[in-house]
């Protein structure tokens, strides 16, 4: 099929003439006319439209230990399988067309994206596998055996995500670098041996490792032995950035190399999404690795009260997400996928508490507006090929295991929908062209 676009991401407008793009089964992406899509396997294309964690379960109260959503869904519903009919059908409804992560494809007559989660380490503490022991391999094995395989060919997978907010350094979990991490293994680790070897190589020797960070080791095994490596902090610039730096772009290596050709040995069709990366922790070496090797970047990437994303660059270094992640775009020339936002309102009857570092906005009117703002502006950037929504349900007033209360829902814990935020979806995804 021809069609006629007007295509202009940079300069005037222009129309260009092109053919739908043609499906291969599974979902791909391609860039039609100077903008990203994904290509759903019949041909043609999308913008994926997504909601996180869409079940019928919903948080559990980390006060009284229920699950106040699920009581709702099953006096509603009377059962997950009719809940998952009369969701699929409200998301659609509502413009919705993707199960974001954490979702229930099993339930929901939606292409989904499905968290393979290879990292092996801790998202809440962000504690870290050693990615270069051969235990971290066989895990990442076992998981794509147990998430991949059961779902090759299958034409509702949209994507694989590998993991979800992995630490790539300095972060709220944490104020090490990698490289800090790696050195206080145990001195049998092999992540040990391979930061050791990484000090060795671009410094030449243990003593010139002692004369740069005025240490007293004795040979390679004192190096292996010492834990406490808190003369490599990194600050700006200097020989302890340039090995923060070096060790980050090898641990990012093994770590998308090692993950996306497991899973590409046994499915090689369908796409492979990157992290669920926080867009303002991760440092431009990162997404540089990790866009040699996926076929989409994705970004969890809300918009925070005033001071806090440029006190997250400047804790984490990381690379700056301004104008939809067009820098990321512009390092990799991979697509992004925009895999986490939201926003809450104070009529909800929510404390919107924790984190802190969210806007409240006034009222849910004020809440769609946001929404159609932000959307509105990730489609006016070509490279951006969907966004994700968080979250299908609110979080308990209690807070859910983390603390977190917050009025992020499409529905309410009594399933109710947030009218004014699902008829302006409908409204703003229905303008996708």
């Amino acid at each position: 099929m021809l069609l006629l676009l007007a295509c202009a991401p940079e300069g005037p407008v222009t129309a260009c003439v092109v053919e739908e793009p043609v499906g291969t089964g599974v979902f791909g992406v391609q860039q039609v006319c100077g903008r990203w899509w994904f290509v759903p396997p019949e041909g043609g294309r999308m913008w994926s439209a997504g909601v996180n964690a869409a079940t019928p379960n919903g948080s559990r109260n980390g006060v009284t230990g229920e699950y106040a959503y699920a009581d709702s869904v099953a006096e509603i519903h009377g059962s997950d399988e009719a809940w998952g009919q009369v969701s699929t059908a409200r998301l659609r409804s509502w413009g919705f067309n993707t199960a974001g992560s954490w979702s229930r494809p099993d339930l929901l007559d939606l292409p989904a994206t499905i968290n393979v989660r290879l990292s092996g380490g801790d998202w809440e503490t962000g504690a870290l596998a050693d990615w270069f022991s051969p235990e971290w391999e066989a895990y990442v094995a076992s998981q794509v055996e147990a998430e991949v395989v059961p779902r090759v060919g299958d034409e509702q997978v949209l994507g694989w995500f590998l993991d979800n907010e992995i630490r790539w350094g300095r972060d709220w979990r944490g104020t090490d670098t990698l490289l800090q991490e790696y050195l206080g293994l145990g001195a049998e680790s092999e992540g040990k041996s391979v930061a050791v070897d990484l000090l060795l190589d671009r410094l030449g020797s243990v003593e010139e490792v002692n004369a740069a960070l005025g240490l007293d080791l004795a040979d390679r095994q004192g190096m292996l032995e010492r834990t406490d490596w808190d003369e490599l902090d990194p600050g700006t610039s200097g020989t302890e950035a340039s090995l923060t730096l070096a060790f980050l772009e090898l641990a990012a290596e093994r770590y998308f190399g090692l993950t996306t050709a497991a899973i590409r040995e046994v499915d090689p069709d369908h796409l492979i999404l990157g992290n669920r990366e926080v867009s303002v922790m991760v440092p431009a070496v990162v997404w540089e690795v990790a866009g040699r090797h996926v076929d989409v970047l994705s970004a969890n990437n809300y918009v925070f009260v005033e001071g806090i994303a440029d006190a997250a660059l400047n804790i984490s270094g990381g690379l700056d997400p301004a104008g939809f992640l067009q820098a990321q775009y512009e390092l990799t020339g991979k697509p992004i996928l925009v895999t986490e936002f939201g926003f809450r309102a104070a009529d909800a009857g929510l404390p919107n508490s924790w984190p802190p570092i969210y806007p409240i906005l006034d009222d849910q009117e004020a809440r769609a507006d946001a929404f159609e703002d932000y959307v509105r502006e990730a489609q006016a950037a070509p490279w951006i090929v969907g966004t994700h929504w968080f979250a299908w349900v609110d979080q308990p007033v209690d807070g859910r295991f983390d603390g977190e209360d917050n009025n992020w829902g499409l529905v309410t814990e009594g399933d109710q929908p947030y009218v004014l935020l699902t008829e302006r979806a409908a409204e703003v995804f229905g303008d996708v062209e």
